[in-house]
């Protein structure tokens, strides 16, 4: 399994860069989160300035909220400027936290109900999107009972250098960082050996243009899903929760488990994941600023006429 702080597979260039940046990252955690947040606030100036993304940012905001205002859809835009430079300085954090601080700053909410499924002898697939700081959801692992392996599946970056950066960060706490293409092996080999797993799955990401088969209606958009979370986890039996994320004042984020209960005349295959992009449009509708506008979401649709795929 793969392991966050180790050097495997890097060359000796390598391994100094990572090093290097991850050595400087962590001095930089050492300041304390207030002066990050105000750092962040200075950053986010420049960002805006220099139009970071801005036309796929401001497309998505407008055509998801066509009934807003201009005014309204600029300050949305505005605050995710802010939003994304605190996850930043947020995600830096993670190399130089304590405990303690985590706890005071992240609450977590119904994982009793989670738990309970665990105690069943149950997995749990949580899915969640790019909103608020996905980066700390690390942090339920804490929660979560000890009878099951916690962790998180995520996309390699394309750089190995930084890629292993991010997998220190990630599993600060044991968190299990599970590369994409790993995860039908990684967790049908836990089940297999009667190993519980609750399992991350960021289930918000565009599907890449040769898996554009499964599509419902998400943020006023004709929108393309992976269903790979629940073809999995239906493997297993496993049990369905939505994490979802809030944000009560700046640095402090609550996470609440809910469970996903699709419609009983849903009769969908992938019911679950479709009744998830329910849930998740409706926390993304409470504070849009805090979702990851500067994805190019919609980078494909689909023809009404022949189903065929083309760019948008």
């Amino acid at each position: 399994m793969s392991k966050g702080n180790d050097n495997e597979g890097l060359g000796c260039g390598q391994r100094i860069q990572k090093n290097l940046i991850t050595g400087f990252l962590s001095l930089f955690a050492l300041l304390p989160l207030c002066v990050l947040h105000f750092i962040g606030s200075v950053l986010s100036f420049f960002v805006r300035a220099i139009g970071y993304r801005r036309k796929v940012i401001r497309k998505n905001i407008t055509e998801c909220f066509p009934e807003m205002s201009v005014r309204e859809r600029r300050h949305i835009e505005n605050k995710f400027y802010r939003h994304l430079c605190d996850v930043m300085m947020e995600s830096v954090k993670l190399f130089h936290i304590s405990d303690a601080e985590m706890r005071r700053r992240v609450t977590v909410n119904g994982v009793e109900a989670l738990n309970s499924e665990i105690a069943d002898g149950k997995s749990i697939a949580i899915m969640l999107g790019h909103y608020g700081n996905w980066e700390w959801v690390q942090e339920i692992g804490r929660y979560i009972s000890s009878d099951a392996i916690c962790g998180m599946v995520y996309r390699p970056m394309h750089s190995n250098v930084w890629d292993r950066v991010f997998l220190q960060m990630r599993s600060r706490w044991g968190f299990l960082p599970i590369p994409q293409k790993k995860v039908v092996r990684e967790l049908i080999g836990m089940s297999m050996r009667k190993q519980s797993w609750a399992i991350g799955f960021i289930a918000d990401q565009r599907p890449n243009s040769a898996s554009l088969n499964h599509w419902t209606y998400f943020m006023n958009h004709d929108t393309a899903y992976s269903p790979g979370a629940e073809e999995i986890s239906k493997r297993v039996d496993a049990a369905f929760f939505y994490l979802d994320i809030a944000r009560p004042r700046r640095g402090h984020y609550t996470f609440t488990f809910v469970p996903i209960e699709p419609d009983k005349d849903d009769k969908d295959p992938y019911a679950y994941t479709r009744k998830f992009l329910e849930m998740f449009e409706q926390t993304v509708r409470r504070d849009p600023s805090m979702w990851l506008w500067s994805h190019n979401r919609w980078k494909f649709g689909r023809e009404k006429s022949s189903g065929e795929v083309k760019k948008s």
